[in-house]
């Protein structure tokens, strides 16, 4: 399923909140989200798609994207705060960590994605489309 993001009303896109992502590919003009199999144990995918086996969420970009991992600090007053790092430091943590996609926020060209991989990892990206590949 395609949703676009340049259209005069934006779409409302299918969370799949807490589903663990095993691979993040990053090309020239998409960044890539394979999830793991036998994703439709979880609530989000069963209202969606409920014979799902996995998902691939392909972005295209309509520019560069932002990565921002929460850092924290053991300060009273400043429990942490977000630091830009490489965009490949995403692949890295997919591959080597947990790397859970918790939510989005949708806007005109604009998606940010919220995961988490022992802390925050925030997304800020541009992009024209999102397709929705659900595996069954």
């Amino acid at each position: 399923m395609r949703y676009f993001l340049d259209k005069e009303t934006v779409p409302t896109i299918p969370t799949p909140h807490d589903c663990i992502i095993k691979k993040v590919t990053i090309q020239e003009e998409y960044i890539i989200f394979e999830f793991e199999d036998d994703i439709s144990y979880h609530d989000s995918v069963k209202y969606h798609k409920l014979d799902a086996k996995s998902l691939v969420i392909k972005i295209h970009l309509s520019d560069d994207f932002e990565t921002y991992k929460k850092k924290h600090y053991q300060r009273r007053w400043c429990k942490g705060d977000y630091a830009r790092i490489r965009n490949s430091k995403l692949v890295e943590i997919a591959e080597k960590e947990r790397l859970e996609y918790l939510y989005h926020y949708i806007g005109y060209q604009s998606i940010i994605i919220k995961l988490f991989s022992k802390t925050y990892i925030t997304l800020d990206i541009q992009a024209d489309y999102i397709d929705f590949d659900w595996i069954v």
